[in-house]
């Protein structure tokens, strides 16, 4: 799961990365970003440490996300600075979500479009950013559509169905609509997923200062925000920095009770609908991550391809069950595991092992 950070300059989004990466990157103070810095943020899971402890397996392998911090979007009203934000948009397309870091907090160190910090109006421009990029996607591609329903030639009739999908997610930019609330059927859902829009993606706001986002702050938007939330990244990015056995009397000061990285993923678990199932015994103890609602079939194919194309049947036991019986050997004899069919919805926190003739 790809999560990119997208911002305004001088919006803290750099902090906020340092504030949940293992490896905080460098950021001198005042210095405005020119690269992309990428990095997985181990998702640390109680649940699949106690499984862990069971089997004391050869390898440990976490569930993480990937989170991109790319530069922030750059001011300016010119052709030229429009350009610019779109090509940084366009290479952030391939993201699965974002989080929109807004400023509120003050700073004399990185230039900022107002004299005072606006995070509403931040979230609005970072939105009008948005839809403004999809909108230019969708109205080159329907330009050349229509030249070739004009012309009739081959592909026509199927560009013509195409064009018609596009030309309502257009009436919905236009009319400041959700494209989210558009209605549309599995086929036609296919025919713009190429486009990558980003407002059919999920996304949450992440609320950067010392104060919490007030409950109504995302409301209005042209894109539906899946959650709002909160961090002081720079305090959060200076507990990251320090050593281990120092962190829990500066978390004690400060009356935080949980490290930046895991309320990040557990913001962006809750916001996307992420899940996580297990796969243990003694080479490996793993987390793997799905969507709610996939199946065991699509479980498996996130484990290796081979398994969903031959899966047969799935060996399905709560880790609950595991950690109740102690070992394997106690969970068999309890008639603990259940064989489920390949639209079995896989629940979180599900251990899965795949039977496949593959």
């Amino acid at each position: 799961m790809r999560i990119a950070l997208l911002g305004l300059q001088g919006a803290g989004k750099t902090t906020v990365f340092n504030a949940i990466a293992e490896t905080p990157v460098e950021a001198p103070a005042g210095v405005l970003q020119t690269e992309t810095h990428v990095q997985v943020v181990k998702v640390h899971d109680p649940r699949l440490e106690a499984c862990r402890e069971i089997f004391t397996p050869k390898k440990y392998t976490p569930a993480g996300l990937e989170v991109w911090d790319p530069p922030g979007l750059p001011p300016g009203t010119t052709e030229g600075d429009r350009e610019r934000r779109g090509r940084l948009l366009s290479k952030l397309r391939d993201a699965d979500a974002y989080v929109l870091v807004v400023r509120d907090f003050r700073s004399d160190l990185y230039p900022y479009e107002r004299a005072a910090a606006d995070a509403k109006a931040d979230l609005a421009r970072l939105v009008d950013e948005m839809v403004t990029s999809d909108f230019i996607i969708a109205e080159k591609r329907a330009e050349k559509l229509r030249d070739s329903v004009a012309k009739r030639t081959k592909t026509a009739a199927e560009d013509k169905l195409e064009l018609s999908v596009l030309e309502r997610c257009l009436a919905y930019f236009e009319e400041g609509k959700d494209l989210a609330d558009l209605e549309i059927d599995e086929l036609t859902e296919k025919r713009i997923r190429s486009f990558q829009f980003f407002t059919l993606k999920p996304m949450l706001v992440l609320f950067n200062g010392a104060d919490e986002a007030p409950a109504d702050f995302a409301d209005g938007t042209a894109i539906t925000m899946q959650a709002v939330t909160s961090m002081d990244a720079q305090i959060d990015a200076e507990l990251n920095a320090m050593d281990a056995e120092d962190r829990p009397a500066f978390m004690e000061e400060f009356g935080i009770e949980s490290t930046a990285a895991d309320r990040f993923v557990r913001d962006v678990y809750g916001a996307v609908g992420l899940r996580s199932f297990f796969t243990v015994g003694e080479d490996e103890v793993r987390a793997w991550t799905i969507q709610a609602g996939d199946s065991a079939v699509t479980a498996a194919g996130k484990i290796h391809t081979d398994l969903a194309r031959g899966f047969v049947r799935a060996e399905v036991f709560p880790h609950e069950d595991l950690l109740e019986a102690g070992d394997m050997r106690e969970l068999k004899a309890r008639n603990g595991i259940r064989l489920e069919p390949k639209d079995y919805v896989v629940q979180d926190g599900d251990v899965v092992h795949i039977r496949s003739a593959v």
